[in-house]
């Protein structure tokens, strides 16, 4: 089943995440391309996921993840969490998954490029 793109942050931290990215930050519009054209994909995130079952990470925070990856030649998800700063866990939304291969099966990466 699709799990929604909710950020978690009241779960890790009292302050906000938006509180740790300054209005300039160069992701933030970037982030407002990404969420428009990851809005598009809704019918197919919805044709790829069952109607049932328990909560998946959702696939746009899934694809979010992917791009520091490229913006910033960081090498691991692990590398990202544990080096990088709360701006890219608050771009991503917080969720991180090392299982791509529903996204990359049904061409979810090519869709969104």
């Amino acid at each position: 089943m699709r799990g929604s793109a909710a950020v978690q942050e009241s779960l890790f931290v009292v302050a906000k995440l938006e509180d740790f990215v300054p209005g300039d930050y160069p992701l933030r519009g970037i982030l407002e391309l990404v969420n428009g054209a990851l809005s598009r994909l809704d019918g197919l995130f919805d044709a790829i996921y069952a109607a049932s079952g328990h909560d998946s990470i959702a696939p746009e925070e899934r694809v979010r993840a992917l791009l520091p990856h490229v913006f910033y030649s960081v090498r691991s998800e692990g590398q990202l969490m544990g080096q990088y700063s709360l701006r890219f866990r608050w771009f991503v939304g917080l969720v991180f998954s090392r299982n791509c291969d529903r996204l990359l099966e049904h061409e979810v990466i090519e869709s969104f490029f």
